[in-house]
């Protein structure tokens, strides 16, 4: 069985402020979708924008999984690209799943990842649901969180401030000459 992980301070507040304002200045924003592109505010309500390299943080975010993602047969490929996510007030992400073996573009995330970049908001609690239980996990800036991408997970409505994330997603390449367990 696979488990969760919380790395508090993972990036300092200095490198949150710099990724944050780094982030606000070079992207544009836009609503965010659901599993079939579409936008769908009953689901999901928050705003997105994609960017493929954030310096230091590609390196140190990969050792990171390196070093914690251990499948027999199989090593960390690599990173998507990073999902940079808004949630103003009222906005929120219901439970749902990263994976899905239905769709072939989220059909290879093994792992997900959440980076804190902000917590001067309230509410906007990240959950997960693991054997039927709600867990909450403890927010903190420059925290990363780690999950399976199968994990039914949730952002809860934001009631005050905003809440900013970098949310990206790992896969796993069959290593070729080795024996292959998933257990």
């Amino acid at each position: 069985m696979y488990k969760h992980f919380t790395i508090p301070n993972f990036i300092s507040k200095d490198e949150c402020n710099l990724l944050l304002a780094k982030c606000k200045e070079e992207l544009v924003l836009k609503n965010a979708t659901v599993r079939n592109g579409q936008v769908d505010f009953k689901s999901r309500k928050s705003s997105v924008a994609f960017i493929d390299d954030l310096g230091f943080l590609n390196k140190r975010l990969q050792n990171i999984l390196i070093d914690s993602v251990n499948v027999n047969g199989f090593s960390v490929s690599g990173l998507q690209q990073f999902q940079f996510t808004e949630y103003n007030i009222g906005e929120f992400y219901n439970w749902h799943k990263d994976s899905s073996a239905d769709n072939p573009t989220f059909s290879n995330r093994f792992y997900s990842t959440v980076i804190q970049l902000s917590d001067e908001y309230t509410e906007g609690e990240l959950q997960l649901s693991i054997d039927g239980k709600e867990i909450t996990l403890e927010r903190g800036l420059g925290t990363l969180y780690m999950f399976p991408s199968h994990t039914l997970h949730r952002v809860k409505p934001i009631t005050s401030g905003v809440r900013y994330s970098l949310v990206n997603w790992i896969k796993l390449v069959e290593n070729k000459n080795e024996r292959k367990s998933l257990l």
